[in-house]
């Protein structure tokens, strides 16, 4: 609804038929408020403006907004030449409105052919928009600006958040703006951006897209003002999201971890789809609780670093460069002891037909199981499932798929997989194990360790003092033990509560057999 001090906005692909609702509404004096603004999807800072005395096409640009012409003047297509015209001079240099008195006047006597009027009103050629030249002359798009700044940045990121970082970037809701040049954006077009993300995924998800947008922007024109051309100012600064992460405290009990491994077990198809659950992933989400590990590093360990752990048979030591930790500004390598109790059940979920070089292989070849799918199966079994993709024609989402909530049904509070650290530190410090919990968390001890050792030296052998393998192999003894113990007693009680449904099930459905059989062959009346 237009207030009487402002326009009523709105942003699509104007065609002829734009144009003529716009002179039927000055004719039959229906512009509401103080008028309306189309902006035109097709060339980037194209408007037709209608107001009450007539409407008018406009050329919107970050420092100056020029008049091309009125309705009547000039189509849909000829408006869109004189912008494309206008915005070429302004970028040499050049005050282009003599060039479009001489193109309007050109139109009205070539009789509208768009074509001859530009013969004879411009003396010079548009350019192809070639990407290379465009990259490295300006002026940026916003899918330039992704692409530059990505190619910066990743290099200086671990490989297991350089494709989450780059997701942030690349969110479908930015297609929309891919091909606008980044001095045509503004904070209210970027905040339909966030709205449309945040809708499709997550507060947090549109807070980590707006963090990351404004990360571009700020590099962008602190390095490549010229290119970029975003003006004197960072605009872009006033663009925010009302978003607060909140610190997790949650410790999810020895209980609540061994019902949900027993659930994932029983209920290996979740969702919409007939797909399993996938062998790596169910055992990437039993060592996610045996071992409390990242998952980032713990998904992708390579087989080729694991070794036997000395003076403990039977045990192994699973090793991660630095590169694979999450460790700020100075990760270190790390190594864990795991018991061969651990590994029993592990082996549970090996296929000897696969040829994988990690220990938890994905469903595609080649490839190891994410964070994002371990996660991705405890949202499943919590009955969360994702939003459909918007239809390409514009129209509504498909609803959510219902699923069942298993965690709800069977008394598991919500956790996510880093909740396991806490568990773990938890339970080793009623142990009084604090300092074995701290090792196994890989927690920095405020020092230095005696040795540092590269990725080629942890995987050939393992510097025990280093890395305190005895320490931590003290912790994750009880604590595995712990956590089978649990899951014994939640399977085998899911294991009584089936059976005493069934038995309970049992005289409804012999009943119901009887009172078809009764149906079917009536009593003799005799």
């Amino acid at each position: 609804m237009a207030t009487r001090n402002d326009y009523t906005r709105e942003r699509r692909r104007l065609n002829a038929d734009d144009l003529k609702r716009a002179r039927g509404m000055v004719a039959g004096s229906r512009v509401p408020g103080r008028g309306l603004e189309w902006a035109d999807t097709e060339e980037r800072g194209l408007a037709l403006r209608v107001l009450p005395l007539g409407a008018t096409w406009y050329l919107r640009m970050r420092t100056t907004t020029m008049r091309l012409g009125t309705a009547d003047e000039l189509t849909v297509p000829a408006a869109r030449e004189a912008a494309a015209r206008a915005k070429l001079a302004l970028k040499d240099g050049r005050d282009p409105r003599s060039d479009l008195k001489l193109y309007r006047d050109a139109l009205e006597q070539s009789a509208g052919d768009v074509e001859a009027a530009v013969g004879a009103a411009f003396d010079y050629e548009v350019l192809p928009d070639d990407a290379a030249h465009r990259r490295l002359h300006g002026p940026w798009t916003w899918d330039d600006l992704v692409e530059e700044f990505l190619a910066a940045k990743l290099p200086k990121l671990k490989p297991a958040w350089a494709s989450q970082y780059r997701t942030h970037l690349t969110y479908p809701a930015f297609r929309r703006i891919g091909h606008w040049h980044l001095h045509q954006l503004d904070v209210e077009v970027l905040e339909e951006v966030r709205d449309e993300i945040e809708a499709a995924t997550s507060p947090s998800s549109a807070a980590r897209a707006v963090r990351q947008t404004k990360a571009a922007l700020d590099w962008a024109w602190r390095f490549k003002r010229r290119q970029s051309q975003l003006g004197k100012v960072p605009w872009w600064e006033s663009f925010d999201i009302e978003y607060a992460s909140g610190t997790r405290d949650h410790v999810p009990t020895l209980a609540e971890l061994g019902r949900t491994l027993t659930l994932a077990e029983r209920y290996r198809v979740l969702g919409s789809t007939d797909q399993e659950t996938s062998p790596g992933t169910l055992a990437a989400l039993w060592a996610t609780v045996l071992t409390a590990q990242r998952t980032g590093a713990l998904g992708g360990t390579r087989l080729d670093r694991v070794i036997p752990m000395p003076g403990r048979p039977d045990w192994q030591v699973w090793t991660w460069s630095a590169d694979d930790m999450k460790g700020g500004k100075d990760p270190r390598p790390h190594a864990l002891p795991v018991p061969p109790s651990a590994l029993e059940i592990l082996a549970r979920f090996e296929d000897p037909d696969t040829d994988s070089a990690y220990l938890f292989p994905s469903r595609q070849s080649g490839r190891h199981v994410t964070s994002e799918g371990i996660a991705g199966l405890l949202d499943r079994l919590q009955g969360k499932s994702k939003p459909s993709r918007k239809p390409k024609d514009g129209g509504e989402r498909k609803p959510r798929t219902p699923r069942v909530n298993l965690f709800e049904k069977h008394g598991i509070r919500p956790w996510v997989p880093h909740d396991t650290r806490r568990s773990l530190g938890s339970y080793l410090d009623d142990e009084d194990l604090g300092g074995a919990g701290s090792a196994i968390l890989a927690h920095k001890t405020g020092k230095k360790d005696d040795e540092h050792a590269r990725l080629e030296d942890v995987t050939r052998k393992v510097y025990a003092k280093a890395q305190r393998l005895d320490l931590k192999a003290r912790g994750m003894e009880p604590w595995v033990a712990a956590v089978i113990a649990a899951y014994e007693r939640e399977k085998a009680a899911l294991d009584r509560a089936a059976e005493a449904e069934a038995r309970r099930a049992e005289p409804s459905a012999m009943a119901t057999s009887r009172g078809r059989s009764a149906r079917t062959n009536p009593a003799d009346p005799r």
